[in-house]
């Protein structure tokens, strides 16, 4: 019974909202951002479920040091990561001098099994609106959270480059408070009503 209700949510949310279905990513977007409330998101299935990893290992050791490239200069750059099939290292950038710093071959040596392969790997830069430094500011700022009960979690998704805030309830009032707090582009919120608190054992 708990369960047709939940799924009898979900559909009258869907319908309402009008969603948008973005499949490269496996998210629908339940109601989109405006100027007074952030994105509201779900995502059904998780994408790592159906990923082949097979030949990444020279995209991992390329985003490790694009991942010091953000680390050294984090107000310029946002944080980079991978897209699969094929693969490609994205490097976000927020200024000009971030385009510049994202830009250049990423080459070294790997040692998968003991045997040593080089890997050359250009990333692809991509302007964003959020820097590393502003991501990282909010999160860091964990006590807003204990305020808000309907919130289960927080961290960076670098392929969104927003603050994703997890929770299981359709909350408005949220969506409202995180816009007029931190605006509409720097927060994103992931709605999964199945989902339940982390738990200390």
């Amino acid at each position: 019974m708990r369960v047709k209700m939940i799924f009898a949510l979900v559909a009258v949310y869907a319908v309402a909202a009008a969603p948008a279905f973005l499949p490269g990513g496996w998210r629908v977007i339940v109601q989109p951002a405006t100027e007074d409330a952030v994105e509201v998101y779900y995502q059904p299935v998780s994408p790592e479920r159906f990923r082949s990893y097979e030949g990444i290992r020279p995209f991992q050791r390329a985003l490790e040091a694009a991942e010091r490239r953000v680390e050294a200069h984090p107000y310029d750059l946002a944080p980079p990561y991978i897209l699969h099939g094929p693969y490609r290292l994205i490097a976000p950038y927020v200024t000009e001098r971030g385009r510049e710093l994202a830009s250049p071959l990423i080459s070294g040596m790997d040692w998968p099994e003991g045997v040593a392969t080089p890997y050359a790997v250009v990333p692809q830069v991509r302007p964003v609106v959020n820097s590393q430094a502003e991501l990282r500011a909010l999160v860091l700022m964990r006590g807003w959270v204990f305020h808000e009960p309907a919130v289960l979690g927080m961290g960076i998704e670098p392929e969104l480059n927003r603050v994703v805030i997890s929770t299981n309830a359709f909350d408005q009032g949220l969506r409202h408070r995180l816009a007029r707090e931190y605006g509409s582009r720097l927060v994103v919120v992931e709605w999964d009503p199945l989902a339940r608190p982390m738990r200390l054992l």
